[in-house]
């Protein structure tokens, strides 16, 4: 337990496999490993040698009290458990050896190991670093997807599908910058960058036809930086709206508007509640519409040495309020209805309606009942864009004589990559006023209807589009030094297209990469498998209704789909799509058939 939450601590980075993407129940890497390990070892296996099989090399309990014992004292100690997490270590040479030699004495040569519910994949990914044979199988197609991309292919292809990534990301990003660069204005650049814009969803008020916006509160930061909503209160309608000034005390901020779902008018003439169902209508009629109401900025502040030089810049957090020159809306709007027919007839837009389901009842209450709706028109623009020139680079290298599976997977971890801007920037993304930064779309395992929402500016050095590209190649180079321990991990960062994956190779590891079968279907009819070839079976299996995962992964599912999915097996080319419900049936059904086998066993 302590090991497994030590894993995740909030001061080190998570790993690799759980950064990669989002999946909605990851498992500690650690248990995972105890679980499939002690499942092949003889009972009466070495207690001590099986905890250094794990990565545990020392104690973490004692660690657990020296830490608390300094705590209590108000000291600090720096390392108190003397190595480093166990999920790191990978268990070659001595304690390799062992576990052969252990499973030996059960008769035991390759053994094989099979997760038939394997949903994120910690468990076939341990089962691999162990050096078992290895069959993961999950019912959703997204699920097989990050598998394949968390393990067969880093313990496969290994290195070489780094420098491609590489080279495909350089291009991709040149030709986003020139077709998005004028729809995110920076007015006070170089030495101010804008870097997340704040909008609220707004409605008209029925009774005295102002423009609402929506927010449950105006809070910016902890320190009391927040906005003040301005309503100016005239007698023509279209002129009825309200503009906001940043204040920097909690007591100038102004009240949220929205509480319960009642929304209350701000105009000082009208201040009347509108019920909850009224503005469910409202937004069922499709008329909820957005304002921009602050932007974060970033500015530039120059330092002098003590020498009198100049020093390293410094960028600090600021607020502001809309400028017109902030406006583009107007244009992204023409752009994006000029755009869509062309992006709809090549499936390059998910315009499928979202079905009914346990997480997805409350923003079709609110009107969104197709998966475009979740990103605003800016939004939807972007991520169509980045789809057109991820096909178009796609037909390009597919015309190259040398596009094979290591061209393959360096466009399905750009795809992934994608996929993070997705979940940062929809309308399900708030603003964290106690940490200023951005949330994310799955910070719950719902999907809550928004008030207000944060975007993200996509452009910016560093951030955005760079942002994602660099986690998901810091990512793959993390998942093939694990997987691969023959292979120099100082060495994959700096690897060229013409380096050969030889080259590489630490020649005294003893590790020999296992066999890997990655299927997409149901648990109870893997019949792909010859009866009694499985040495373990090792499995967490779906809670139920816990955690939605068809329904939560159809937001990746349908983006996934427009990207020519030709070059991703593991996901259906029609654009036919199973209907959740049947999912959520499948898998009840099939945990109900495993409960009556081992009843009947038993």
């Amino acid at each position: 337990g302590i090991e497994s939450v030590r894993e995740r601590t909030p001061m080190t980075p998570f790993p690799a496999p759980n950064r990669l993407h989002v999946w909605w129940a990851r498992r500690p890497l650690v248990a995972a490993r105890a679980a499939v390990l002690a499942s092949l070892l003889p009972a009466d296996a070495d207690r001590k040698q099986f905890l250094h099989a794990l990565g545990i090399h020392g104690d973490p309990v004692e660690a657990q009290k020296k830490m608390a014992e300094t705590k209590r004292k108000g000291e600090r100690v720096a390392d108190p458990y003397g190595y480093k997490r166990a999920f790191s270590y990978i268990p070659i040479s001595d304690d390799f050896v062992w576990i052969q030699n252990e499973i030996k004495r059960l008769g035991l040569d390759t053994p094989i190991c099979i997760d038939p519910t394997a949903g994120g994949g910690s468990i076939p990914f341990e089962s691999l670093r162990l050096g078992f044979s290895t069959f993961a199988n999950d019912l959703n197609p997204v699920a097989s997807l990050l598998e394949k991309l968390t393990f067969e292919i880093p313990i496969k292809i290994g290195i070489s599908v780094y420098p491609i990534l590489d080279d495909i990301v350089k291009e991709w990003r040149k030709r986003i910058e020139e077709k998005l660069l004028n729809f995110f204005p920076q007015p006070l650049a170089p030495d101010q960058i804008d870097t997340t814009y704040l909008f609220a969803r707004t409605i008209r008020c029925p009774h005295c036809g102002g423009l609402i916006p929506l927010s449950p509160n105006w809070r910016l930061a902890p320190n009391g930086t927040g906005v003040k909503v301005i309503p100016h209160d005239v007698e023509d309608i279209n002129e009825r709206v309200c503009s906001f000034e940043i204040v920097s005390k909690a007591k100038e901020q102004s009240e949220g508007t929205v509480s319960g779902g009642r929304v209350t008018c701000p105009f000082p003439s009208c201040k009347r509640i509108i019920d909850g169902d009224t503005v469910r209508k409202i937004a069922q009629e499709d008329k909820v519409d957005e304002q921009l109401y602050a932007i974060v900025y970033k500015k530039r502040i120059k330092t002098i040495t003590k020498s009198g030089k100049p020093g390293k810049d410094k960028w600090e957090r600021g607020y502001r309020a809309p400028r017109p020159e902030d406006d583009v809306f107007d244009d992204i709007k023409a752009k994006l209805a000029e755009k869509l027919p062309e992006w709809e007839a090549r499936d390059m837009v998910p315009t499928e309606s979202i079905f009914p389901g346990l997480n997805t009842n409350q923003i079709l209450n609110y009107g969104v009942d197709r998966w475009t709706k979740m990103f605003s028109p800016r939004q939807l623009y972007c991520h169509c864009t980045s789809v057109e020139i991820f096909r178009e680079l796609l037909e390009e290298e597919q015309a190259k004589p040398e596009f094979g599976e290591t061209q393959k997977a360096a466009f399905a971890y750009l795809a992934l990559a994608m996929d993070k801007l997705l979940d940062y920037n929809s309308r399900l993304v708030t603003w964290h006023a106690n940490r200023e930064v951005m949330d994310h779309t799955f910070r719950q395992h719902v999907f809550p209807f928004k008030w207000s929402y944060a975007e993200m500016a996509p452009l910016i050095v560093g951030l955005g589009y760079d942002w994602a590209f660099e986690q998901t190649s810091k990512c793959l180079a993390e998942l093939i030094s694990l997987l691969r321990p023959d292979i120099d991990a100082k060495s994959i960062k700096t690897a060229t297209s013409d380096i050969t994956q030889g080259s590489l190779l630490n020649a005294q590891s003893l590790f020999t990469p296992p066999q890997v079968t990655i299927t997409n279907k149901s648990a109870d009819n893997l019949d792909h498998l010859e009866n009694a070839s499985v040495d373990a079976v090792v499995m967490d299996p779906p809670y139920y209704d816990n955690v939605m995962y068809a329904e939560l992964s159809d937001f990746f599912y349908v983006w996934l789909k427009t990207k020519k999915t030709k070059l991703l097996p593991i996901l259906p080319n029609s654009r036919e799509r199973k209907n959740p419900k049947i999912w959520h049936m499948q898998i009840i059904v099939q945990e109900w058939r495993l409960f009556l086998q081992n009843v009947i066993v038993y």
